[in-house]
């Protein structure tokens, strides 16, 4: 893909963003409400528009760590959808884990079409391209792996929740998923700060607070 198309098409990426603020502004909202952490269906819903975006933006912009991560999250956020509906509509748990594995060779099959067909070859690894970056101080590779954990540490929250809704055959949001969702958070906020990559940053920033707060209302109905 042309680099100028890649300038022009990065703001796509806040679609992603926005989609991911309001699931967890509307989580918080309703946790509130209720008094207690909860997980409505829509969460999930946003949180696989979301997903799907990401996967699309990281591809044109050639991240990925990115690209990988959200895909397997989007299928955790399908999944979640699915053991929502009655029992008899649930998928069995070997079809979940084909999914997986087919996004996942479906990912690095992209990127290597678009690195054969690119000039510079494969690139698995980039500081995406904004109109609105004007900076072009390399990014060493230590800041892409550190990138890298963070994202893995942050989306980690999402396969802990996985295992335990598949255990419970049920979609909720326990403690470690709140403090994963934390402690990731900060990580990659530190990298997408230091690569001026604004999309993948406003999710970590804006949900910090949310992640706060349901850590604190789960912790209040444990002592009820």
């Amino acid at each position: 893909m042309n680099e100028i198309w890649r300038e022009i098409l990065y703001p796509l990426g806040y679609l992603s963003a926005l989609a991911f603020g309001a699931r967890f502004v509307l989580q918080w909202l309703m946790s509130e409400w209720k008094g207690k952490s909860v997980v409505p269906r829509a969460f999930w819903q946003l949180s696989l528009v979301g997903n799907c975006l990401l996967v699309l933006h990281s591809l044109i912009q050639m991240q990925f760590h990115v690209c990988l991560v959200q895909g397997c999250n989007a299928i955790i956020s399908w999944r979640n959808l699915n053991l929502m509906q009655l029992p008899e509509r649930r998928v069995k748990l070997h079809t979940v884990i084909e999914l997986f594995s087919l996004t996942c060779v479906s990912i690095v099959l992209l990127f290597l079409i678009e690195g054969y067909y690119s000039p510079d070859g494969v690139v698995w690894f980039r500081v995406p391209l904004s109109l609105e970056v004007t900076s072009n101080t390399p990014v060493g590779l230590g800041w892409h792996l550190l990138g890298f954990l963070g994202l893995i540490l942050f989306s980690s929250r999402f396969w802990v929740q996985w295992w335990e809704a598949e255990r419970e055959q049920s979609s909720q949001l326990g403690l470690s998923f709140w403090w994963l969702s934390l402690s990731g958070g900060l990580i990659s906020l530190v990298y997408f700060a230091r690569i001026d990559d604004w999309v993948n940053l406003i999710g970590p920033l804006f949900g910090l607070i949310p992640y706060l707060r349901n850590i604190m209302l789960v912790r209040a109905s444990e002592k009820h």
